[in-house]
């Protein structure tokens, strides 16, 4: 479910490194409950202070990298070839490299996982993690051992402790943008949300 995480960034990078294609997702507190195997938090990066600029690359940005073919097998160094390939498109739409693009989309997501997509509001990842927790548990359809497992995906989050605060300002440019990164998620991964 991560657009904009380091580690779908990451991900999705190597997917394409290794020939297969990338499939965008976005934050964990915002898996439903009947996805919980994705409920564990993405690798923290660096935070950023975010522009309108940024969110508006990272969501055109994604698709196009979403429809990066894998590399050909026959090219001399295909990992090279799709390197540059998604490294030109982060710099069409405003980045200086890949890495800059992970720091803005990591921020993003730092944000995305602590709103609540009822209220459309900052709440922190906690508590979203313990309304998915509940609602879990209380899912009478999934099969014991699945439900067991993400159960203990949900725990070990919530050990993990609640992250780092975002930026108010970042917290406002992102919920003002909820609704736009919100579609760009059901297009990420075919789900409607």
């Amino acid at each position: 479910m991560t657009i904009l995480s380091r580690s779908l960034c990451a991900a999705s990078v190597s997917a394409l490194l290794a020939g297969t294609a990338l499939v965008p997702g976005i934050a964990l507190a915002q898996v439903p409950a009947q996805a919980p195997a994705q409920a564990t938090a993405p690798e923290p990066g660096k935070a950023i202070a975010l522009t309108q600029g940024q969110i508006d690359g990272l969501l055109v940005a994604q698709p196009e990298l979403a429809r990066l073919p894998g590399a050909a097998p026959d090219k001399p160094d295909p990992k090279a070839e799709a390197q540059a390939q998604a490294e030109a498109i982060v710099k069409r739409n405003g980045f200086a490299s890949l890495e800059a693009f992970q720091d803005a989309s990591d921020t993003v997501d730092a944000v995305l996982g602590g709103i609540d997509p009822e209220t459309k509001s900052y709440v922190g990842a906690t508590p979203l993690l313990k309304k998915q927790l509940a609602a879990l548990q209380a899912d009478k359809a999934m099969p014991a051992q699945e439900k067991a497992e993400a159960v203990k995906e949900i725990e070990a989050a919530l050990a993990a402790g609640e992250p780092e605060k975002p930026s108010p300002a970042n917290i406002t440019l992102v919920t003002r943008n909820y609704a736009r990164l919100s579609a760009a998620m059901a297009e990420g991964d075919g789900k409607p949300k």
